[in-house]
């Protein structure tokens, strides 16, 4: 399965104009994986996403889905199984499925939201230890007199820890 030329385009969708559709678009197609539905048509993917407001226009979704395909998060094939007539034969008919190069953004976004929505806090031993060092350093300094100064190499241990 080739990658992108530039593995930065496999990025572009979240930045992009129209970032909220190919987000819901993705975060479709990788529920769908994890449900081992490795192929979706326009239609699956518009009625399976969580749009924000109202749904896009089947048409947005094909362009979306055209686009993702061209910066690599996305796979396309040819979608002849549902062809009734011949010009649904000729109409552009396309199955697609997520790209070994979509599967690492969306890992890799899932893992960037988790570590966002994590407090950044101390534990509470890590905060005796701390303030257990700064009295530590506080006798030492209080322990130093001009004439003797101080324990550099004591300091430097305190400090270190």
């Amino acid at each position: 399965m080739p990658i992108a030329n530039e593995p930065a385009e496999l990025f572009r969708h979240v930045s992009a104009e129209k970032a909220v559709i190919y987000r819901r678009i993705m975060e479709v197609f990788a529920a769908a994986k994890r449900q081992y539905r490795l192929q979706l048509r326009p239609d699956e993917v518009l009625s399976e996403a969580r749009w924000p407001d109202t749904p896009p226009r089947i048409e947005e979704v094909n362009a979306a889905l055209a686009q993702l395909a061209l910066w690599g998060n996305l796979q396309s094939q040819a979608d002849t199984a549902r062809v009734a007539t011949l010009g649904d034969f000729y109409r552009a008919r396309f199955l697609y499925r997520l790209s070994q190069g979509g599967e690492a953004v969306e890992t890799a976004l899932a893992v960037f939201m988790q570590t966002l929505k994590r407090r950044a806090e101390l534990q509470t031993v890590a905060l005796e230890d701390i303030a257990s060092r700064l009295l530590a350093l506080k006798a030492l300094l209080d322990t130093a007199t001009a004439a003797a100064g101080l324990d550099v190499a004591r300091a430097h241990e305190i400090l270190r820890d």
